[in-house]
This record gives C-alpha cells, structure tokens and sequence, in this order.
C-alpha cells in the first residue's frame, strides 16, 4: 500500500520492547471513489518492532504478510520516493562538501 508518512511514533511494550506505530496518508481507492464521495485522503497505520529508518514525508510502500489469525502484519516498508532534503543539504540544494 503506497503511502506518505505522517508521522512516526517510537515507544516501549509493557514489556520493554521497543516498538514502532507508523502513520500515513494514502489516496482512496478506485473502488471507493467509484461508490463513495471521497475528500482528500485515508489515514493508515502500521505497528511494527522494527525501525525500517523513515522520515515524514517519505513516500513508502507497506508491504503486509498473513499473520497471527490470518490478519495481515506489515512485513516491510519499502521506500518510492525519500521526502526531499537531508540534513546534510545547504540552502541551494547541495550536498556539503560536493
């Protein structure tokens, strides 16, 4: 499912494990514009242990597997396209050093 990222929240289980809630927005399917009024678009979320190294504004695909129950876990996050500027960038858009 192709999504921007929203937002990134680290944390802790009860038990101490460290653990990842990512959000994003992605446009509304061709279903549900065929048979909805649709605005703007969907929020998504996805729990995961694993710090796949994401920024806000990364587009991403998550990519989910059958898991517990039959219902799906996100398996990995696949980057499309990285947000823009890294902070290694400078005011004209070049990478310090170059």
């Amino acid at each position: 499912m192709k999504c921007t990222i929203v937002g990134i929240k680290k944390g802790k289980t009860k038990n101490g494990k460290e653990c990842y809630n990512y959000y994003g927005v992605k446009d509304f399917s061709d279903y549900d514009r065929e048979n909805s009024e649709c605005q703007g678009q969907e929020p998504v979320s996805a729990f995961s242990y694993k710090d796949y190294s994401v920024m806000v504004g990364d587009v991403v695909d998550f990519r989910y597997e059958p898991g517990f129950e039959g219902r799906a876990t996100l398996e990995d996050i696949v980057m499309v396209e990285p947000a823009g500027k890294t902070p290694f960038d400078n005011a004209e858009g070049k990478t310090k050093g170059k």
